[in-house]
């Protein structure tokens, strides 16, 4: 069995395309691939914190200029692959945004480079699927959940006791105020979810937001009760 599992290990210093390959080249399965036993022939395996510093570059390169994953990958791929990235039920790639050993400059960059993740890769592949309406039989055909439950998924929240918490819930809020002015509703409804389960720690800063947000006219009325929740934190 250990012979099996080294041979699915990747090498620690994996160029970014193979790291790309990686995250987002498998078929989807039952379980996911990164949950299957060696001998399956699709586990694999890359230490993502043998070089926090490469982790982090790795994910900024790619929120930043996300485009050609869509011309690479299908949606299940696409979606499976942010899956993997965001939760640390799957990964520990997000856990470098909490690492006090890289700058806080390369780590806010990863943070902004959010804002094109949503606006060049999640509003052309999710467009107005909501993921709290959707159907389990649509879901299976177009998944939402990469996008639906960023903001759940990952390793952070409002009330950490970090150092950085200050900067780190500044550089979210961000992140949420910016993608609310993107039109696909997948993205709106991903950010509300975030501001809902921000609410629990700054509400004074969060429901500003929402309901600056709620001013506007164009929406589904499902966002618009999704937001209204999201006011209040009462958000799923």
């Amino acid at each position: 069995m250990s012979d099996d599992w080294e041979q699915c290990r990747l090498p620690d210093d994996l160029a970014f395309e193979g790291w790309v390959n990686y995250v987002f080249d498998h078929p989807r399965l039952e379980p996911q691939w990164w949950w299957q036993s060696p001998e399956s022939g699709y586990y694999q395996e890359w230490n993502d914190q043998a070089d926090p510093k490469r982790t982090l570059s790795y994910l900024t390169r790619l929120f930043a200029e996300p485009g050609e994953l869509i011309d690479r990958f299908n949606r299940s791929q696409i979606d499976q692959g942010l899956n993997f990235i965001v939760s640390n039920s799957c990964s520990s790639h997000m856990f470098v945004l909490l690492d006090e050993k890289l700058s806080w400059e390369d780590r806010r960059a990863c943070f902004d480079a959010m804002i094109p993740l949503y606006q060049k890769l999640m509003a052309p592949v999710y467009q107005n699927d909501l993921g709290h309406t959707q159907s389990a039989s649509r879901e299976a055909e177009f998944p939402t959940s990469g996008c639906y439950m960023w903001w759940d998924a990952i390793p952070i929240h409002g009330g950490m006791e970090h150092r950085n918490q200050k900067k780190i819930n500044n550089a979210v809020l961000n992140v949420f105020e910016q993608v609310l002015k993107l039109r696909a509703e997948s993205c709106l409804e991903s950010v509300l979810h975030g501001l809902g389960h921000w609410h629990l720690y700054v509400p004074e800063r969060t429901e500003p937001i929402v309901r600056q947000f709620l001013t506007r006219k164009n929406m589904s009325l499902e966002l618009r009760m999704y937001a209204e929740c999201a006011t209040i934190g009462a958000v799923q």
